[in-house]
């Protein structure tokens, strides 16, 4: 089974600040005392409204199955908002976990 760790740059209050980007931190693992998954493929998605739409996010490999997604805000988004994470990994082995947390934090506007 495939797990995903999040980092994302929220404050006491789980908020991030106003700005057209961000960056969320991302590892993919397997189940502790089991090896690291390999030839990880990891799919980022963001909403801004509570998963009625999605944008794809780009990513940068970090290496160790570690990456950095960059979260775009989109143009048409006022004010506050809440961000909903949809993640996607698997790996060579054909294992495979997709997670969404819906309203993860929430951004300043």
């Amino acid at each position: 089974m495939l797990e995903t760790d999040y980092d994302a740059p929220v404050d006491e209050r789980n908020e991030i600040e106003p700005g057209r980007t961000h960056s969320v931190q991302l590892a993919v693992r397997a189940q502790d005392g089991l090896a690291a998954p390999r030839g990880v493929d990891l799919r980022v998605e963001t909403s801004y409204d509570d998963g009625r739409t999605w944008s794809r996010s780009a990513l940068r490999d970090a290496g160790a199955n570690a990456y950095e997604a960059a979260v775009k805000r989109p143009a048409g988004v006022r004010g506050d908002a809440y961000v909903t994470l949809r993640v996607t990994a698997r790996d060579a082995a054909g294992n495979s976990v997709r997670q969404t947390v819906t309203r993860a934090y929430l951004q300043r506007g």
